[in-house]
């Protein structure tokens, strides 16, 4: 970053567009139009050698004033490295473009010797200009997959060879690696991104697009997403988002690629080819961008600057009518906003280390000063005034008599939902269902896609309709039953939105309820506040356990008619699990033993808010690494026993567990090879997540509700208490007698005595079934009192 440029940066990208087209400062240069792959994404394989620039050629282009301000050249193809004068041509382009310091080349590797003599050629002449040379290896999968994309066996074999020469050159600036995301290769996005890791290697990913350089334009299959595979790959950059990129432009990147394709969103990452870049094409022809633009003409025999600013009427039309619904994986300025946040990143990045942020009291004020600004800015977007709530009563029964037809609208967590959440969703549906001829339901979502998933993966929500969170604002009026259904009412700033929910109901007469929630963890007074405001404007509630409802009453609600009922979850398991299943290997050989996990990382933020950063980190990782141990001398005992790490949450908002697991056992390959990672790529719906919690001998469990699905599977079961003795785990285990082990106080030892003993039980557990009804049971008690007005007015 040039502190020089921030000024005209943050100038330029508050003027609409197209901007003004300025000299250009990047090419894109792909030096050849055939290749020895043949890849599904591209037909470049398919063309037959034709005229292309040659040295001399170069020379004359090159020397156009219109150059002088380039300082990146990005080669490509075709397949770069079947050019014998490969270094040649990289010699004019340093010998006449005076500011140019960095040469990027992407390569097939097919040919892996010729692709590492061609490197050692061009790496030469770079070094000899005291230049930046970065080198980027496509590859799309690991082992067949990638062999598959690229439609030549053997091409991953190869392509390691060349990466592991690469990594080891001292003529590279820098290694990359580039994939290309197809239906063929969407599901190994996570073990491609474990061979970066393995390698310690930065991997980037785009999405197959059809291109017209690449002559794919008419091309449908390979790019044909389902709605599936779409998600999963928006949950995966989500998460690159999260926890792997650094770049901030290409977070920013990523973030828009996803609101295109999930959110049918216009593009808002930049560009330098709508104002500042320019593509030479192999034949010696100048365009704007490879992807949309026609040939300007020729810069070998016309005047490239001429060429140049004399079309930006194209231009300004591509700009205008294409950008907004490209996704190829250029870059450039994002917004004005954006722009500025990423330097104030930088700037605090640079003059204060990340251990100084996380322990600093001051910083911490800070923080809690930003999470009071942040929910005050929730709460006023979403036009929220505390004071005024606290006027507000909730309508204590339903406007409309017995309610024949009843539209229910459902909020929570949904949009951020785990496996746990679908399970109350759907004990939630039931629950209401059985008390009216008809309902519709409408959800709520704070990620309308996540849901959507939700509803696509569970038969029996297949009528519901998934809301933005504005759209059920407005659509309140028109609903019969406003429902919190399930999961935490925690000290979040995503509370506002459920309040504001909250209080239109109020404003529009329609009674609400509190359907199996849970209360905590609670943290500052202004969050706990929004916490008791939703439990005052609720005119009905339900909680999942006794300590839930001692918060509530802690925060100044009455509690003489709220009713302690089981988590919705175990209604809706209790009606889709298998009463008798197959459980003879859960007490046979060693050799059937399936040992399933639930675990998650730990959340201290939430759940130890009290703990300085460096306490918190340092038992995080004493958990871990005793978790390990435990885990190997399991499998000295049990050697053919298989370890099942299942996720029960799946996206990057609640902490995604695959990514946990992948973190968690990386490396170790004792764990490793005894490991049924099948889980940890495509997510499971929740009916098939039944299964295998019924097929295992065992569960180490520490998610909520990987606990419930384990009880209602009566499975063998350990609890990591992640709550510290204070929390929902906690209650739960204790309330059903399941052995637990405090995340703060855990050792290897203990966790081994425990799991072997899960693991040799004599049979199996009697399958929690007692309370199936209990929910049910409770919301129809709620039903009732709102349509009979039993529900005192004491309450409110």
């Amino acid at each position: 970053m040039s502190l020089r440029s921030i000024p005209s940066n943050l100038y330029k990208t508050n003027q609409p567009k197209p901007w003004p087209l300025e000299k250009p400062v990047v090419i894109q240069f792909p030096v050849n139009d055939i290749c020895n792959s043949r890849c599904q994404m591209c037909n470049i394989w398919q063309k037959k050698l034709d005229y292309q620039i040659t040295p001399d050629d170069l020379d004359t282009v090159v020397q156009n004033p219109l150059f002088s301000e380039v300082h990146t050249i990005g080669i490509n193809g075709g397949e770069p490295t079947l050019r014998n004068d490969l270094a040649e041509l990289v010699d004019v382009l340093f010998k006449r473009l005076p500011s140019l310091t960095t040469i990027s080349l992407i390569t097939n590797a097919y040919q892996e010797q010729v692709v590492i003599k061609r490197i050692q050629e061009v790496g030469r002449v770079i070094q000899d200009y005291g230049g930046n040379f970065n080198v980027m290896v496509s590859l799309d999968g690991v082992g067949e997959v990638h062999d598959n994309v690229r439609g030549k066996p053997g091409n991953f074999e190869r392509a390691v060879n060349v990466i592991d020469y690469i990594k080891g050159s001292n003529q590279i600036t820098r290694v990359r690696l580039g994939c290309t995301v197809i239906r063929e290769n969407v599901y190994g996005l996570h073990d491609l991104l474990e061979f970066a890791l393995s390698k310690g290697i930065y991997i980037k990913y785009r999405i197959g697009i059809p291109h017209q350089r690449l002559y794919s334009q008419d091309v449908v299959s390979p790019f044909a997403l389902t709605f599936e595979e779409r998600y999963h790959f928006a949950i995966f950059l989500e998460n690159l988002i999260k926890f792997y990129e650094t770049s901030d432009s290409q977070k920013f990147f990523y973030r828009s690629l996803i609101d295109q394709f999930m959110k049918g969103k216009p593009r808002a990452a930049g560009c330098d080819w709508q104002h500042r870049g320019v593509t030479l094409s192999a034949r010696g022809e100048l365009l704007y961008c490879a992807v949309e633009s026609k040939t300007l003409g020729s810069a070998i025999n016309q005047d490239s600057e001429n060429l140049y600013f004399s079309n930006s009427d194209h231009l300004n039309e591509i700009v205008s009518t294409k950008c907004d619904s490209c996704m190829h994986d250029y870059v450039g300025l994002p917004s004005s906003s954006v722009l500025l946040n990423q330097y104030r990143k930088k700037f605090v990045a640079k003059f204060i280390k990340p251990r100084q942020l996380e322990n600093n009291s001051f910083i911490q004020m800070t923080h809690s000063l930003r999470d009071r600004r942040r929910m005050a800015n929730s709460l006023k977007t979403l036009g929220i005034k505390m004071d005024s709530i606290k006027s507000l009563q909730p309508a204590m029964k339903f406007s409309h008599g017995e309610q024949a037809h009843l539209n229910v609208l459902i909020c929570g967590w949904y949009g951020t939902e785990t496996l746990g959440d679908k399970a109350i969703l759907g004990g939630v549906v039931k629950a209401i269902e059985s008390n009216f001829d008809s309902v519709s339901f409408h959800i709520a979502s704070l990620e309308s896609y996540i849901s959507a998933m939700t509803i696509r993966q569970m038969p029996e929500l297949k009528n519901c309709e998934v809301l933005t969170i504005s759209e059920a604002l407005d659509s309140i009026d028109s609903m019969g039953l406003v429902v919190a259904g399930g999961g935490p009412l925690m000290a979040i700033k995503e509370l506002a939105e459920i309040l504001a929910i909250f209080q239109r109901a109020a404003k529009a007469g329609v009674p609400t309820m509190i359907a199996g929630c849970g209360v905590g963890p609670l943290n500052q007074p202004f969050q706990n506040e929004v916490v008791g405001s939703i439990l005052n404007l609720a005119s009905c509630r339900i909680f999942r356990d006794q300590k839930s409802l001692m918060l509530a009453q802690g925060l100044g609600v009455d509690i003489t008619y709220d009713i302690v009922a089981e988590d919705p979850a175990f209604t809706w398991l209790c009606d889709n699990i298998d009463k008798n299943p197959s459980t003879d290997f859960r007490y046979g050989t060693n050799q059937d033993l399936k040992l399933l996990l639930g675990l998650r990382d730990w959340p201290s933020y939430q759940y130890a808010p009290g703990l300085q950063a460096d306490e918190a980190q340092n038992i995080k990782s004493n958990f871990e690494r005793e978790f390990i141990k435990g885990l190997e001398l399991l499998l000295d005992r049990f050697p053919n026993l298989t370890i099942i790490p299942f996720p029960m949450c799946t996206n990057h908002i609640g902490g995604d567990d695959r990514w946990f697991y992948r973190r968690l056992f990386r490396n170790n390959e004792k764990i490793l090879a005894t490991l049924d990672g099948q889980y940890l790529g495509a997510e499971v719906p929740p009916s098939e997540a039944i299964t295998i919690f019924q097929g295992a001998s065992a569960a180490l469990t520490m998610r909520y509700h990987s606990l419930i699905f384990a009880l209602a599977s009566g499975l063998p079961t350990v609890s990591i208490d992640y709550t510290l003795g204070e929390g929902k785990v906690f209650s739960l285990a204790e309330q059903h007698n399941v052995p637990q082990i405090r995340l703060d106080k855990a050792n290897h030892q203990s966790i081994y005595d425990l799991l072997s003993s899960a693991l040799t039980a004599k049979g199996p557990d009697q399958m929690f079934m007692a309370n199936e009804l209990k929910f049910t049971r409770a919301v129809n008690s709620c039903v009732a009192s709102l349509s009979n007005d039993k529900i005192s007015n004491s309450q409110q």
